[in-house]
């Protein structure tokens, strides 16, 4: 059996991370190994639980993605980070 990807879920919205978590687990290859709400704790966990993935969302209280991204890139230069983000246009 094939070693399942390690998966940590970064969003400050409860509802996207436990819907991401339930696709990604329906797939054998994958394993959510945490979540976290903001880039502050995106960073700490990250280092904590060392995951093959992360899926980080950019608009978030406080630290955002790209800041986040940027810290995490400086001390684990080969960490897999995919964006997940999305906003809304309303002009």
């Amino acid at each position: 059996m094939a070693k399942k990807t390690t998966i940590v879920l970064i969003d400050d919205h409860a509802v996207v991370r436990a819907g991401v978590r339930r696709l990604l687990e329906q797939e054998s290859l994958f394993e959510v190994i945490g979540e976290a709400e903001s880039g502050e704790k995106a960073y700490q966990i990250f280092g904590e639980l060392k995951p093959d993935v992360m899926v980080m969302d950019l608009s978030m209280p406080g630290m955002g993605g790209l800041e986040a991204i940027r810290r995490i890139l400086m001390r684990h230069e080969k960490a897999k980070i995919l964006v997940l983000s999305m906003h809304e246009d309303l002009s």
